[in-house]
């Protein structure tokens, strides 16, 4: 409790005060303690306090003063009664957020003064918030109140099971087909979709804005403003969900806030539905694109508390800490004055030990993440347009440095503060300038990681001669094979009946030669010509059926992973069946970019480390490593490529996954597995490290930053 005087007292205690009639109150309960919340039911703010200090507001009177009622609550409840300091600052925050009514013209000229600042903070916050505008339009509450009969079937059990049960379903479906899933979404960004994507986008921001309403008037709340909110400068529809604050059951407002979500959801497995079991398409466009939104949005951006979208909201309300990014917030301020700076007397917004542990936990989450999302979004607006990226990082830069420390400096030198002022300003002095000197002064280890393949200094890719089904496989994975030896035989029916054609032809051509001998001389030399076509013909039909029967080249290891899959299939030709690696020494070729290139020519290719995928907690020592000096527009394994999971950009009009977007250097590396316990087989990826010689943080940024721009926007 605050000290029970104060100097300061003599300002309010013959004011004359009295919260406004627009002001609505309801009692909450929050983690087990009593609480009540006043909403002004015109400019629909609300605001929260304890049953000390609304005992003391809902005694203030137009005909009593400040002191007297001060005094009519020492004398009714001398234990809970708020002290002068308090008061004070009650007042003050009441004032600030104009809930209070003063009937003398100076205090009415305050609060009209300090409205108009209320909304220069308003306007400000909107400024600095440009990417996310709020354009109300109507109040729908009458429209609303008119569909309660919906609202009441929307939200029931049965609907519940109802929508379980369509997730199940949805979610099922699209899992059994994720391999097409994947395939479908590279198409998702190219320009004729973008189109369907904002409409379905829109529509879908719409329903799930009225899953929101529709669960406040199940809950007989309000809602008093619908309108168009600018994201990113793309127009969605909103709808004001704070008449959920006033609702005593925390789960009802934890529901309001899971609405959304779970319209996304069912809209997501409806999508999944029609996507599934349509063909190419505008509807099948319109499902996919209404299954991507609706998952993907729930998951990291509406579903996710670390953001202040609709998650936040249901986990705040579920754990009972209102105001948790806020407070968490303060928490982490109030613990860097008590422990850094030294300030006595430091007040923790946290009331027990699970609050704190709830408050410190969240705040350093969301930063982490804040910083990641942030950066990704400054990363795509880069992309689209480069001016906007410049905007949005100065914004970030004003919001998340100018303005956080301009607030710590007037902390500092704030009353807070006299007493540890001198350690105050040194550690901050320290804290700012450490990070600044390891920035640009200290040296970290710096280097290249190339994502490769591993290869055999001497393989053989087996190829189909000759379309066909294949039958069978003689030799298994990983099998050693001979010179000759049959791998694998496949069949082609109609390869047949071209053969027994040749030959009959040829068997007629022979005929009517040996006729042509006794009845007819003149016309043997044209029929030794047919019989010499049909003779060719019928031995390259020959030879391609032998061609049926894959046999092995050379002696090495078979190796072909997933061709058992393929028995039963029709192979065209020219098909890659397998590789047989020869017995001999294994190298490493890896991927470099040109941006990275030109320091590993500048620099000694010393002390390199090989790690393989799946025994990435083991180095592989290098021993030799060569830079081929000419750029390669051809990745030596499909397997190194976006299409199949790899790191490098590949070119989506290569069904094979081999034309990486752009040109890159290979990087061989010789390494020794002998003795590690590393296994390396050809065909394996990895990474390669090269180290290069130290340098500062500041020095690897700005090396980043020109290689981005350089390679992006060509500057």
């Amino acid at each position: 409790m605050s000290s029970t005087f104060s100097e300061s007292w003599h300002r309010v205690a013959t004011a004359r005060l009295a919260l406004l009639p627009t002001v609505a109150v309801s009692k909450q309960r929050f983690r087990g303690q009593d609480w009540y919340v006043l909403r002004d039911t015109y400019t629909q703010r609300f605001f929260r306090v304890t049953p000390q200090a609304y005992a003391f507001l809902s005694r203030l009177a137009p005909q009593r003063t400040v002191e007297q009622v001060w005094e009519s609550c020492l004398r009714d409840m001398p234990a809970q009664a708020p002290g002068q300091e308090e008061v004070l600052q009650l007042l003050a925050q009441m004032h600030q957020s104009n809930l209070l009514y003063h009937d003398t013209p100076p205090d009415s000229q305050t609060i009209f003064t300090r409205y108009r600042e209320h909304k220069q903070r308003e306007f400000q916050g909107k400024v600095l918030g440009f990417l996310s505008i709020r354009i109300p339009l109507c109040d729908p509450n009458r429209w609303l109140d008119a569909q309660r009969g919906l609202s009441h079937a929307l939200v029931s059990v049965p609907m519940g099971l109802l929508v379980i049960a369509l997730l199940l379903w949805g979610g099922s479906t699209a899992l059994t087909q994720s391999q097409r899933l994947w395939s479908q979404s590279e198409g998702l960004f190219v320009f004729d979709n973008l189109v369907l994507l904002y409409l379905c986008m829109a529509a879908m921001k719409a329903l799930h804005e009225l899953g929101h309403a529709h669960v406040i008037k199940r809950f007989g709340g309000e809602v008093h403003a619908f309108g168009i909110m600018l994201l990113m400068g793309m127009p969605l529809p909103y709808v004001d969900a704070t008449g959920s604050w006033s609702f005593r059951d925390r789960h009802a407002r934890a529901l309001v806030g899971a609405a959304g979500i779970i319209v996304e959801l069912v809209l997501a497995a409806l999508g999944a539905l029609v996507w599934a079991h349509t063909g190419p398409g505008l509807v099948n466009s319109l499902a996919f694109n209404v299954m991507v939104i609706g998952s993907v949005s729930s998951l990291l951006f509406n579903g996710n508390p670390l953001l202040r979208f609709d998650a936040y909201y249901v986990l705040s309300d579920l754990i009972d800490i209102p105001n948790l990014y806020q407070r968490a917030g303060q928490q982490w301020r109030a613990m860097a004055d008590r422990y850094l700076l030294g300030t006595a007397r430091v007040e923790s917004p946290a009331r027990d030990a699970t609050e704190r542990a709830w408050l410190v936990g969240y705040g350093a989450a969301s930063f982490v993440y804040r910083v990641v999302v942030f950066g990704t979004i400054l990363m795509v607006l880069a992309d689209l347009w480069l001016p906007l990226a410049v905007v949005f990082l100065g914004t970030l830069t004003v919001m998340a440095v100018v303005m956080p420390g301009s607030k710590w400096w007037k902390h500092l030198r704030g009353p807070a503060t006299m007493r540890n002022r001198r350690r105050a300003v040194g550690v901050s002095v320290l804290l700012l300038a450490l990070p600044v000197l390891m920035l640009a002064w200290m040296p970290f280890p710096d280097g290249i990681r190339a994502p490769g393949v591993v290869e055999s200094a001497q393989y053989t890719q087996v190829i189909t001669g000759v379309a066909g089904r294949l039958e069978r496989l003689d030799v298994q994975h990983g099998q050693a094979v001979q010179p000759g030896q049959v791998l694998a035989r496949l069949s082609n029916p109609e390869l047949a009946w071209e053969v027994e054609a040749a030959a009959a032809a040829l068997a007629e051509s022979s005929l009517l030669r040996d006729q042509a001998l006794l009845k007819a001389p003149a016309d043997v030399a044209a029929l030794e010509q047919r019989i010499g076509a049909a003779q060719a013909r019928l031995t390259d039909l020959r030879a391609r059926q032998e061609e049926l029967v894959v046999r092995a080249r050379h002696a090495g290891t078979w190796t072909a992973a997933v061709l058992h899959e393929r028995v039963g299939n029709w192979v065209p030709r020219g098909q890659a069946l397998g590789e047989i690696v020869s017995p001999g020494g294994l190298r490493f070729s890896a991927v470099v970019p040109q941006e990275q290139a030109d320091r590993l020519f500048r620099h000694d290719l010393a002390g390199a480390q090989l790690r393989l995928g799946g025994q990435a907690a083991q180095a592989l020592a290098v021993q030799r490593l060569v830079l081929v000096p000419f750029e390669r527009d051809r990745l030596a394994s499909p397997a190194l490529g976006w299409h199949a999971g790899g790191s490098v950009p590949v070119r989506p009009d290569d069904p094979k996954g081999l034309t990486p977007v752009d040109t890159f250097f290979e990087l061989q590396a010789s390494f020794v597995t002998e003795g590690g316990g590393v296994v390396a087989l050809h065909g394996m990826t990895g990474w390669l490290r090269v180290p290069l010689p130290p340098s500062t943080p500041l020095e690897q940024a700005q090396r980043a930053l020109r290689q981005l721009v350089q390679k992006r926007y060509g500057m």
